[in-house]
């Protein structure tokens, strides 16, 4: 038990995941709105339903209490309207402060690998050109989930479905998400099978977050006299369990990649190894 708890530590503290947090927190801080309006935008763009915006809200919204969704709504729905240069600058504005997040977890991943980093102009195309292509896949599930529905009604299969299934399905897609972004942000990549190592658990405990701010909420719930500072405490309290879980998922992730790096190594000095066999005596 003890060796266990100082395998923990040394993860969690002794390789810089502790110090990470705080700024990944951070940057999730600054790109909450920008990810909302510009998710709104790119669905606004590329499928014009106003169902899809509202699927955007109704997943920004799990993470925030409930005083604040009819803003949240209002805020999407509104950016449909708005002109094309606005529209572009909210694309711009969340590919931005998503490179920041993004940003981290590279510097956390690069630091346990010991490798090089991009620098600073190719680092930041490279994140916010990665965060374009998260922010497109989560558009796509987001416009394929009317036509399963609708594929679901006209077989009659929907009342069938158990809710843990759909529960299971979200996770995957978080899992497939969290790998993508631990094995395409640092600069020597892990392989697929760390990063979905990593990002099983990132994948999971995402999902958790929402009853975890839940349950955070129902202790305060009936002090009025707090509840603004109960419910700034709530968000970034919920956004700081996700910085903890995406940042102890891309350790995960290499750290794993460093162990098959080191058995691969091994491996191969045992292979280069000349066999030494008994010498033999020679007879004058």
């Amino acid at each position: 038990m003890r060796s266990l708890l100082r395998r923990a530590v040394s993860f969690y503290w002794g390789q810089g995941i502790a110090d990470d947090v705080p700024a990944l927190t951070y940057y999730l801080v600054l790109s909450l709105a920008p990810v909302a309006l510009g998710l709104a935008t790119l669905q606004a763009l590329l499928l014009r339903d106003t169902q899809s915006a509202l699927s955007v809200v109704d997943g920004i919204n799990r993470f925030l209490p409930e005083a604040v969704h009819g803003d949240i709504r209002h805020l999407v729905l509104g950016t449909r309207d708005n002109s094309p240069q606005l529209l572009a600058i909210a694309i711009l504005t969340m590919l931005w402060t998503s490179s920041g997040a993004i940003g981290v977890i590279e510097r956390c991943e690069s630091r346990i690998l010991a490798c090089e980093r991009h620098d600073v102009v190719t680092g930041r195309l490279r994140n916010m050109a990665l965060g374009l292509a998260i922010a497109l896949m989560v558009i796509a599930a987001i416009a394929s989930a009317p036509v399963i529905g609708d594929v679901a009604d006209a077989l009659h299969v929907r009342r069938n479905v158990p809710g843990w299934l759909l529960v299971v399905a979200n996770t995957l897609g978080s899992v497939v998400l969290f790998a993508l972004l631990y094995h395409w942000a640092p600069r020597a990549r892990p392989n697929w099978r760390a990063s979905l190592v990593g990002a099983l658990p990132a994948g999971i405990a995402i999902q958790a977050v929402p009853t975890i701010v839940g349950l955070y909420v129902g202790t305060g719930a009936g002090l009025a006299a707090v509840r603004l500072f109960l419910m700034l405490a709530v968000i970034l309290f919920g956004l700081y369990v996700i910085a903890l879980v995406m940042l102890v998922g891309a350790g995960i992730a290499v750290t794993y990649e460093r162990g098959r790096m080191r058995a691969r190594a091994r491996e191969r000095a045992g292979a280069a190894a000349p066999a030494v066999g008994p010498r033999r005596r020679t007879v004058a």
